[in-house]
């Protein structure tokens, strides 16, 4: 009966991220590389069995999106779905539901998993034959890496694919697009400032843009835009820069750069970082870049770790500059990590190692030790 009386939304009503969505795969920004004929998305809508992959990214760069938009163009159903919400006993739903839908003869759904890397091992391993025997296609989404948070029985059936924060020119045209569709007009030095509060993230843009607007048309200026209006201190920080960041604190150190290194411990500081991940990161890089020629950094960093466990922030910070600029100017030897690569290298592509005699660790030697054969014996 409501239905009979609902009203058709207007769409001035709607946040302006959702007016400003993409309909079709086409229209979507930032990620030529993986659109056109030959590229990935164009690859899965066309095939014609079902697919599972993870859409791997920072927030606001269309995973979302791009689902939808190929379960679309495939004219089937997309079924949105969250980890934090999503039970064994419902993916078991899904999948006799997809295979009451393949017996119909019907395109198999596409199942959407926002925040795939929530799924505990537990529900992963509830996924993996439905994903075998296609009874659905999978899209998962994640701000996390996907090696690290999902399980390999899992990963082994799924295709990664990275989606970068948008580069600033792509949200330039998003937001002089949006300006022109709200019949408004922006100065360059503001265009510049949510570009550069944004980070890569076109939600985040879009937000900061349509408040502007509603503070311009408060102020009664006409759709002028000319100022952000409480623009935030800080731009946080999401899993994708969490591994970007970390990166480059680890690649600055690597080169022996102290200057640079320091400004990454900052930057991930101020970003709201988990100190205690950063102490671990260092006890990981003594051992794996300096190495055993210079094992003391390792105490070093080990005595950050625990002290950064027992003090917390803000001194923290004092503790993990000092080993940063330790382990930054210390000489470097990777004989370590190389060593033990190739050495598990060869033995997984070995036949099971016999032990020689002399290593053996057998009652009969142990007997030899202790009590040797005496004349005549």
């Amino acid at each position: 009966m409501d239905e009979l009386f609902r009203q058709e939304l207007d769409p001035r009503r709607l946040p302006l991220a959702v007016r400003m969505r993409p309909t079709s795969l086409d229209q979507v920004r930032g990620h030529t590389a993986l659109q056109g004929a030959d590229g990935v998305l164009a690859r899965i809508v066309k095939g014609e069995t079902p697919f599972a992959l993870v859409l791997a990214g920072p927030p606001g760069v269309g995973k979302t999106t791009i689902g939808s938009l190929i379960a679309a163009e495939r004219q089937t159903t997309f079924i949105p779905l969250s980890a934090t919400t999503l039970g064994v006993k419902d993916i078991k739903e899904l999948a006799l539901d997809g295979q009451r839908r393949r017996d119909l003869g019907e395109i198999e759904p596409v199942c959407f998993i926002d925040e795939i890397h929530r799924l505990s091992r537990t529900q992963q391993d509830a996924l993996l034959k439905p994903v075998e025997e296609g009874y659905f296609s999978l899209i998962g989404a994640t701000t996390e890496n996907p090696y690290v948070a999902l399980s390999p029985a899992l990963l082994s059936r799924i295709e990664v694919v990275r989606l970068a924060p948008l580069a600033d020119e792509v949200l330039r045209a998003l937001i002089l697009d949006a300006v022109a569709m709200e019949k408004a007009s922006i100065d360059d030095e503001v265009t510049a400032a949510i570009i550069s509060h944004a980070n890569g993230d076109a939600r985040s843009a879009l937000g900061m843009l349509q408040r502007a607007i509603e503070v311009a048309n408060h102020q009664g200026q006409s759709h002028h835009i000319t100022s952000l209006p409480s623009p935030p201190e800080s731009v946080g920080i999401d899993q994708s820069s969490h591994y970007e960041m970390t990166s480059a604190l680890i690649k600055s150190m690597r080169a022996s750069d102290a200057t640079h290194a320091i400004d990454w411990l900052a930057h991930l500081l101020v970003a709201g970082e988990d100190p205690r991940f950063i102490a671990r990161r260092l006890a990981i890089f003594a051992a794996e870049d300096v190495g055993p020629d210079n094992l003391a950094t390792l105490l070093y960093a080990n005595a950050a770790l625990t002290s950064v466990e027992k003090i917390g922030m803000p001194e923290a910070r004092i503790i993990l500059a000092a080993v940063v600029l330790r382990l930054a100017e210390a000489p470097k030897s990777r004989r370590a990590i190389d060593a033990i690569d190739a050495a598990m290298r060869n033995a997984a592509t070995t036949q099971r190692a016999s032990v020689p005699e002399h290593l053996r660790g057998t009652i009969a030697h142990i007997e030899a030790r202790y009590h040797p054969p005496v004349d005549g014996e």
